[in-house]
C-alpha cells in the first residue's frame, strides 16, 4: 500500500468524499495536512470520516503579507521528512512559500510530487514572471494536475514541460442527484446555491427577477441557499418578498434535492466555481456569464450555451441578466425537459469515473 501526504488549505465539503474515495480504494494511506478553515465556508470537520488507512493533521497557517503573498504551513516540511512518503499531492498555490518548499524537498528526496491547481487560468495578463514561476513548477512536478481542459489550455505553451499536464475534471459526489424523469419543465422557481459574498451577484439576480414579475405580472420564485457576508441582509429582503424562500445555510444533500425539485434551472451571474456542476447534478441548467477569469473556478467552461444552461456576456449585469432570464423562462416545457437533461448529461460525464477514481490513475497507484 502506497503512502500519500496529501497537503490542502483547509477541508471542504466537496473534497472529503474525495479523500474517502481514495483510502476505501484500500490502494493507499493518506496523511491529511490541512488548515484552518475561514469563517463561512461552512464545513464541520466534526463530521470527517474515521478510517484506519487515514490520519487527520491540522497545521497552523501563517499570513505575514495577508492573502497576498508568503503564507505558510507550518510542519508540512517536518511532516514529509520525518514519514518519507511515496507520493505528495499539493493544492498548487504560488503564494503559498510552504507550496515551494514542498516542490523543492520532494525533488531533493526524490519523492513523486503532483500539484493540482488553476494553473495560469485566471491571469488576464502573463507577464515573465509568471512564466518562469510555472516553468519551475512543472520541472519539479511529476505531473501537474489541472481542473479543467482551459486550465491546461493556460499552460499549453511550455513547450518540453506540455507532457506533465493532465486533466481530472474537478467535479461534485452527490448522493443525492435529481434526475431528469424527476423533473416537469415548467417548475415555478429560480434556484442559486453558493456563497453569499461580494460579486456572488444575488442582489443583481434578485433585481432581474423583481423587475420581471413586476413588468409582466409572472410570478417567479427564488430559492437561495447560502450564507456568507451578504447573508443576514440577503434575508431580510426575503422577509419583505413573498417571492424570495432564503435557507440559509444547508449542507443537507437530500434536503438541497427537495428544494431543488420547485425550480426550473439554476443561477448565479457573478462568482462561480463548482457550484455550477452541484446545479447540474440535481437536473438544473445554469445560468451565469461568459467571462471565464472572472468567476471564482473555471468550472463553468462546462456550460454550453444553449444546450445544458445559458450565458450572458458581463457578470452582474442586471439589463443582459432580465433580458436572459425572461426569454429562457418564456421555452417550452418540452425544449426545458430537453435541456435540464442535458445538464444532469454533464453532470454524469463529469463524474464517471469518479474524481478519486481519475487520480488513482493519474498518481499511477
Amino acid at each position: 500500500m502506497k503512502k500519500l501526504v496529501f497537503i490542502y488549505p483547509y477541508l471542504t465539503s466537496y473534497i472529503v468524499p474525495v479523500i474517502k474515495g481514495l483510502v476505501e480504494s484500500q490502494k493507499i494511506c493518506i496523511d491529511m495536512l490541512y488548515g484552518y478553515l475561514p469563517q463561512g465556508m461552512g464545513f464541520n470537520e466534526d463530521e470527517h470520516f474515521k478510517n484506519p488507512n487515514i490520519r487527520w493533521i491540522k497545521v497552523k497557517e501563517y499570513k505575514p503579507f495577508g492573502n497576498h503573498f508568503g503564507m505558510f504551513q507550518k510542519g508540512v516540511i517536518t511532516h514529509i521528512i520525518k514519514t518519507h512518503p511515496d507520493i505528495i499531492l499539493i493544492w498548487a498555490n504560488p503564494r503559498y512559500l510552504s507550496f515551494w518548499a514542498v516542490m523543492l524537498i520532494g525533488k531533493l528526496m526524490k519523492i513523486p510530487v503532483y500539484p493540482r491547481g488553476h494553473g495560469l487560468f485566471k491571469k488576464k495578463h502573463i507577464g515573465i514572471l509568471q512564466i518562469l514561476e510555472y516553468k519551475t513548477i512543472l520541472s519539479l512536478s511529476s505531473k501537474y494536475i489541472c481542473y479543467t481542459p482551459k486550465v491546461k489550455q493556460s499552460l499549453d505553451s511550455f513547450g518540453k514541460y506540455t507532457n506533465k499536464l493532465v486533466v481530472d475534471f474537478n467535479t461534485i459526489y452527490n448522493e443525492c442527484p435529481v434526475i431528469p424523469l424527476e423533473k416537469k419543465g415548467n417548475e415555478k422557481g429560480i434556484f442559486y446555491i453558493g456563497r453569499i459574498r461580494e460579486n456572488c451577484g444575488i442582489q443583481v439576480l434578485i433585481e432581474a427577477i423583481s423587475q420581471i414579475n413586476s413588468n409582466n405580472k409572472k410570478n417567479i420564485e427564488l430559492f437561495i441557499i447560502g450564507d456568507g457576508q451578504s447573508g443576514e441582509y440577503i434575508k431580510e429582503i426575503a422577509t419583505q418578498q413573498q417571492w424570495i424562500h432564503y435557507y440559509g445555510r444547508v449542507f443537507d444533500n437530500k434536503q438541497i434535492n427537495e428544494i431543488s425539485r420547485e425550480c426550473r434551472f439554476g443561477c448565479v451571474p457573478g462568482f462561480m466555481g463548482l457550484n455550477v456542476v452541484h446545479m447540474m447534478s440535481l437536473s438544473l441548467p445554469v445560468i451565469t456569464h461568459r467571462e471565464l477569469k472572472k468567476h471564482m473556478g473555471p468550472e463553468p467552461e462546462y456550460i454550453q450555451h444553449n444546450k445544458n444552461g445559458w450565458l450572458i456576456d458581463k457578470p452582474n449585469d442586471v439589463f443582459l441578466l432580465t433580458n436572459l432570464l425572461k426569454s429562457v423562462w418564456e421555452i417550452t416545457t418540452k425544449d426545458m425537459l430537453e435541456i435540464q437533461f442535458n445538464a444532469f448529461m454533464t453532470y454524469k460525464l463529469l463524474s464517471d469515473p469518479p474524481l478519486h477514481e481519475r487520480l488513482l490513475q493519474i498518481l499511477e497507484i
